[in-house]
């Protein structure tokens, strides 16, 4: 019987699959995210400043060329409060600069040329 038993224990032991060191050897690394970059969910809903200090909306939406990959343009919901009639404007990424531990966008115009920029169809 003790023999049974220690059969029965080895070929349960052998039954048990085990990693193959070549297989875990050739698995691709955790890649990371450069700590330097900005996730696309830490962009949206950011409140948006003019360069005249005054908050204006919020960044909406990311417009992407896909055949490049790139951010073309940022879609900015300007806020009605500001006497502005609610809208959505389209403006080129490198009008906004962030400022690192900030939850703030600054668009690189004064707030008399936000409102001067036409309004989009934007329908999310």
């Amino acid at each position: 019987m003790r023999a049974f038993l220690l059969a029965s224990a080895a070929a349960a032991f052998l039954a048990i699959p085990v990693p193959s060191p070549a297989l875990a050897q050739g698995s691709p690394a955790m890649q990371r995210i450069d700590p330097s970059h900005l996730l696309a969910n830490r962009l949206i809903d950011r409140d948006v400043y003019t360069t005249d200090r005054v908050e204006v909306g919020e960044v909406e939406d990311l417009v992407i060329d896909p055949s490049t990959g790139r951010i073309v343009t940022v879609v900015i919901e300007v806020e009605r409060d500001l006497g502005l009639n609610t809208k959505y404007v389209a403006v080129p990424l490198d009008k906004l600069s962030l400022t690192a531990g900030e939850r703030r966008v600054t668009l690189n115009m004064t707030r008399a040329e936000l409102s001067s920029l036409p309004a989009i169809d934007y329908h999310d």
